[in-house]
């Protein structure tokens, strides 16, 4: 609803919006504690929200801050800074680990194809030094027609396990499915067993919001009345929102 928001009040900003792929960063970022950190693009909305931060303080600072306040501690961007989300977390992460810390790193990459030969050496390093940190990638499914993008696919699904820590392929569309991937990866990195590579695959078209109201509902878990008071309040959030030029 956020990014909807966002969307209409800044249709041509070049963000990399969440919509549909809600899943991902909400599975990745909910059993994150208040002294874990988030490294993510300036363009990755989803993350600051996930991250507890208010929409009026994001409008207000987007085009500002390196850094956003939030529930968690940080949530820090490269912005200027020369590094992406993986480069600028696996520096956090070294020094968690230096200062004998517990904390986590979450590095999301940004909406963009990744990229092996620009993150060799970092998750070379990662793996070496036993850093505490989850590299998160999210990616369409292959075309079957195409034989190089699969090798590509296929090729960075292994690579992490060529550097002594799990790649774990997760369906992307399936908070749950996601979510307990990312707890066992934290539970790992929280305990000295090194990082984890999160491959969310987007193979299928289904809504994730849809996905998991099927989900509670089937467990008699499911809450309208709930909904429904979370939909008043983010819409009283976004009309209460600082104005975005």
């Amino acid at each position: 609803m956020v990014e909807e928001y966002v969307q209409r009040r800044l249709p041509t900003a070049p963000y990399d919006l969440a919509i549909g792929h809600e899943a991902v960063v909400a599975g990745v970022t909910v059993g994150l504690q208040p002294n874990d950190t988030i490294t993510a693009s300036r363009r990755n909305l989803a993350a600051f929200v996930a991250g507890g931060t208010s929409l009026n303080s994001l409008l207000n600072q987007l085009d500002s801050d390196n850094s956003y306040s939030s529930g968690l501690g940080s949530i820090v961007t490269p912005a200027s800074l020369p590094a992406d989300p993986f480069h600028l977390g696996t520096g956090i992460a070294l020094a968690h680990k230096l200062e004998q810390k517990r904390s986590v790193v979450m590095a999301l990459c940004a909406g963009e194809s990744p990229s092996l030969d620009r993150w060799h050496e970092t998750l070379k390093f990662a793996g070496a030094h036993k850093l505490p940190i989850l590299y998160v990638v999210k990616q369409a499914a292959a075309n079957p027609s195409s034989s190089t993008q699969n090798a590509h696919l296929e090729d960075f699904s292994f690579m992490a396990r060529d550097y002594g820590f799990p790649g774990i392929i997760v369906d992307g569309s399936d908070v749950v499915a996601v979510w307990r991937v990312a707890q066992e990866s934290l539970h790992r990195a929280r305990n000295g067993s090194g990082p984890t590579l999160i491959d969310c695959r987007m193979e299928s078209s289904q809504d994730p919001l849809a996905h998991m109201e099927h989900y509670m509902r089937e467990r008699s878990v499911w809450d309208d009345a709930w909904k429904k008071k979370v939909t008043r309040q983010i819409k009283a959030e976004t009309g209460r929102a600082a104005p975005v030029s």
